[in-house]
């Protein structure tokens, strides 16, 4: 019988919170209107995304406490970098910073923190220093990382390729994070190779709103049947005119026969 150490006890537990028995997970991403000023609508569509059964969610500060009942059975994942908006233009470079404390994160419950990184951008030491240094001080205190991989930043520095994601997975991995979420390159079958370069799990984000709800699954179902540890899904989600299906039918790609945790 393995003993942990009492931080390693620690992060096993909250990442049990948040990935099923099979390892897999449906992240829903509800923390845009921290940048956007927009976004998830309040009120009833957040009851409706948690009665979907989400395995966690990707939240802000105020989304976390004011919506904490609602979510109360979901993993936590809060989102603590920002420091920019999109109400003007956007910044030439990397202005992120950290804006919440691992330790405040503790307090309001999370299982999970999740900043952005952006190997390849011009001023990519911005962010994978401070990566870097977030894991080491969360690895201290036992709370799991999530990685925002963007390889060459939004502005595509460098372009987003199976080759580039796979590269900026595997060092979101070696700086220190426990989970990596990152674009998926082309078909959903090309994510096996992000997969393979990466020794941490590795879920795929959703990127824009899709007209299609049944390629959301898809893509969904695709990137497991690839390796990847599930999805990380926001505006196709609390942008669907039924979101509590929508996650029930994600829950069912990604886990398939209701066999998650």
């Amino acid at each position: 019988m393995q003993t942990y150490s009492a931080t390693g006890a620690g992060k096993l537990r909250r990442m049990r919170r948040m990935f099923g028995a099979d390892g897999r997970a449906v992240f829903v991403a509800i923390d845009h209107a921290a940048y956007m000023g927009e976004g998830p609508p309040l009120g009833e569509p957040m009851a409706q995304i948690a009665a979907g059964g989400p395995d966690a969610v990707l939240a802000t500060w105020h989304l976390a406490r004011a919506y904490a009942d609602t979510f109360a059975d979901a993993g936590l994942v809060l989102r603590i970098d920002g420091g920019a908006s999109e109400l003007g233009d956007f910044a030439p470079g990397d202005v992120n910073d950290i804006m919440h404390l691992p330790e405040q994160a503790l307090k309001l419950g999370a299982d999970c923190v999740v900043v952005l990184a952006f190997p390849g951008a011009p001023d990519e030491h911005l962010s994978l220093r401070r990566l870097a240094r977030l894991t080491s001080e969360c690895e201290q205190l036992g709370l799991p990382v999530m990685a925002e991989m963007i390889p060459g930043g939004w502005g595509k520095a460098v372009p987003w390729t199976t080759e580039n994601v796979a590269r900026a997975a595997r060092i979101g991995a070696e700086l220190g994070a426990d989970i990596v979420k990152t674009v998926c390159p082309g078909r959903p079958e090309e994510f096996a190779a992000v997969v393979e370069a990466c020794p941490v799990p590795v879920v795929a984000l959703g990127g824009p709103k899709s007209d299609s709800e049944d390629d959301v699954v898809a893509l969904a179902g695709g990137v497991v049947a690839a390796g990847g540890a599930g999805v990380a899904f926001g505006r196709n989600v609390w942008g669907s005119a039924k979101p509590q299906l929508l996650v029930e039918r994600l829950r069912e790609a990604v886990h398939g026969g209701g066999g998650a945790g």
